[in-house]
Formats: structure tokens, sequence, C-alpha cells
């Protein structure tokens, strides 16, 4: 990735102007940060992409993909990313012998210490394989081997999650050219959540709810698939890694966009980054001119589109850059003003679930470029100007009645494209 997030908050620190004794106190803050160290087991029957994860959350090649019968990881494997150190188990489900051998590691490293006199281990991500209808190994594992040795606050330290979701019904109901599955293919992986979530309950008393997602998949030679859901799981992850660790993983995530593009949207994963990080960070983020750009920079990684439809599209089509001026300043308005707001959350809540489906009427319209001229002249550059002269108000109540102008126009357009289709 770039350069390291906690060595640029360091120097930002040490020429911020500040007395010296804040700055003394920022950077005691700091290190401290720096000093903690995520724990992170992956785990799971054979075949179930524990690898193919790894690599894709991470864009490392330390995981060795399996290509063949055997499985590739015999004995826990150690991978240290900086401060991120992640054990990878072998999988279970190649012999009884095997299984007992292996499930006796995983629950002395789940019983191992720090030198503070914790428990070693922060979480464990257990993953199951979509593509399968047998997940008697992997019950087994949670419900016998994992859970029972997870000590206190068992419901935070263990994640269950999916995997290969794109071919859980052997392809059929992928949308491979949008990457995502289509509502039949959605309705089965809820029905397999929903029923592995009351297989764990019923077997330990603990309430976990699964997610699905797809790692893509790497076989030697070949480049890796698309995955989807990729940022839904990072956020889970994070979500369930202590507060005060969780800065670790800014450091080590994949930074190729294209994989983090695809995700189901059912949450505002990227205001959700910024609740969880904010915690961490408070007496950093607000003393340090640029501790929150570099938090948007990190986040803008793992939301390439950043979900700002009309705004994006109205740029795009003035051939500007995802990262242009106005953009930026909108990002700007939405993360650390609006999202902030009594109503600010369920407004760009329901934007973000009706906006996609706006901005593809207006790309069917044969004077879409007419529409977005109107679109830029009658809103978005009053509210480009009332962001930059600070009246955030006035931005809002803009935007919005430019929403409300735009769901009047969407039955207009949705008759339209039904009279050319």
């Amino acid at each position: 990735m770039q350069e390291k997030f906690m060595d640029k908050m360091e120097q930002d620190i040490m020429d911020a102007d500040m007395p010296e004794s804040e700055k003394s106190k920022l950077l005691k803050n700091l290190f401290q940060l720096k000093e903690q160290k995520v724990n992170l087991m992956v785990t799971g029957a054979t075949g179930c992409g524990k690898s193919s994860t790894i690599n894709a959350l991470f864009k490392t090649e330390v995981a060795k993909v399996g290509t063949s019968p055997d499985p590739e990881t015999m004995e826990i494997t150690k991978y240290e990313l900086d401060n991120l150190i992640i054990w990878d188990t072998p999988g279970l489900g190649d012999g009884k012998e095997a299984d007992v051998r292996h499930a006796k590691n995983i629950i002395s490293k789940l019983n191992e210490q720090n030198e503070k006199g914790e428990l070693l281990i922060d979480l464990v991500l257990v993953i199951l394989d979509g593509s399968s209808r047998d997940f008697g190994t992997s019950y087994n594992l949670i419900n016998e081997v994992i859970i029972p040795n997870l000590g206190k606050d068992k419901e935070e330290r263990i994640l269950v999650a999916i995997n290969q979701a794109d071919v859980a019904k052997k392809g059929r109901y992928w949308n491979y050219e949008l990457n995502k599955p289509e509502s039949p293919l959605e309705k089965f992986l809820d029905e397999m959540v929903n029923s592995v979530q009351k297989r764990i309950k019923e077997a330990t008393g603990i309430d976990i709810t699964p997610i699905y997602y797809s790692a893509g998949f790497k076989e030697e030679g070949m480049e890796q698939g698309s995955p989807y859901n990729l940022s839904k799981l990072l956020y889970y992850i994070i979500k369930f890694t202590p507060k005060k660790k969780r800065l670790v993983y800014i450091n080590n995530l994949n930074s190729d966009k294209s994989a983090w593009e695809n995700s189901d949207r059912q949450d505002n994963y990227r205001s959700g980054f910024f609740d969880l990080l904010d915690d961490i960070a408070d007496e950093i983020m607000y003393k340090v001119d640029d501790f929150k750009d570099k938090v948007e920079e990190f986040i803008d990684i793992i939301n390439p589109f950043n979900y700002c439809y009309i705004t994006t599209a109205t740029c795009e089509a003035y051939g500007k850059p995802d990262d242009c001026y106005e953009l930026t300043m909108f990002r700007k308005f939405r993360d650390r003003w609006l999202q902030n707001q009594p109503d600010g959350k369920e407004l760009i809540a329901r934007y973000y679930a009706t906006a996609p489906a706006i901005v593809e009427l207006i790309n069917k319209q044969p004077d879409r470029m007419s529409i977005y001229n109107n679109i830029n002249k009658q809103y978005l550059s009053k509210c480009l100007s009332y962001i930059e002269s600070g009246d955030n108000e006035k931005c809002k109540t803009t935007y919005f009645a430019m929403m409300e102008h735009l769901y009047g126009e969407q039955k207009k357009w949705q008759r339209n494209s039904a009279v050319t289709e």
C-alpha cells in the first residue's frame, strides 16, 4: 500500500502548529496505537477458500491457494503483515486422525495467552464453503472446537462467513456481468444464512449472524477473480476487532479498488467504517488537519465509487475524474457534516437506495446531457457554492430538493424508457 498510515500521522503531528505539550500527548497516543497487534485466526473446512480470502483482503501471496486435491495448509501457519498477524489453520474434513490433530492445535492456539496474560487470538474468522450443502465438518469445528474455547464475550470473538456465494447454486442466478447474485440466488443465500445461524444457536446458545461473500478464485498462473461483498466482510472483521486495535488494518489492506467494487449495499459501509474508526482516534483525528483526509483516503480504497451517484454521474457527463474538486467537496460535506446531523444517516440511506435507479433512467434518455446540465445549473452548482461559504444547511435543503424533483421526473423517464425498449 502507500506510505504507512501511522508514519504519516507521526509526521503530521510533528509538523503541526500546536504547543509542544499537546504535540507530546498526541504522539504518545499515536505510539500506543502503533504498538497494537491484531491476531486474526482464519479457519474452516478444506476447500472453503481461506487462502483466497486472505489474499483478496490483504493483496498478498503469502497464503498459497490450493489447486490440488491435497490441502495446502497442513499445520497452523503464521503470516506477519506489520502488526497484523494471521493464523491460517489447516482445513478440516480430510480424515478423522488428521482432524483430531488439527482440532487440538486450534484449541491450543485459542487458549494461548500474550505477554499481558490476555488471550492471544483477537478474532476467529470461520469460513464456510457456500458451494457445499454439507456443513457437518464446519458445524463440528464451530460448535465443538471454536466456541467452547473462546473464553468470555464469545459472540464478539467469532465471525462466520459463507464464501463462494457465486457458485452456491452451481453458478445459476449469478449475474457475471454485474458480479452480483440475482433475486433467486439472494433468497437462497439468505436462507442459508438463517439455517447456519439457527444450527449454531441450537447447539451452543450463541447467536451469530453469518454473512456471505465471494473472495474470487485464483488458480496458479491465473488472475484473481472479482470478489463480491469483500467490503462487508472487512466491515465486520473490523467491527469484531477490539477498538484500540482497529487502525492496524489500514496499513495492510488490498489497495486494488476493483476488489471492493461489488457489495450487497444493504448497509452504508462507508459511514460504518467512519463510525468504527472514529472511536479510537478522536484525540488525534480532530486535532491534526490531515488525519480525517487520510482516513477518507483509506475508506475510498474500499468504497471506490463512494455512492455519490447523482454528482458522480453529472461529473462523468462533463468528463471530470472521480477525484475532481466537486466530488471531493460533496463527499466531505456528506462524511464530515451531513451524516452527523439528526436525520443525516436516514437521508443518506434513502439516497443510496434510490439514486442508482435514477441515474440508470437518466442515461437511457435521448436528452441525457440536457438533464445533467439542468441538474448542475439548478442544484449542484448552488450546493457547491453553499459548501464553499460554509452554509451546509442550505446545501442540504437544496440537494434534497433536487432529489424530490428527480423522484417526480422518474415516472416520466420510466414511461420514455418503456416506449423505446
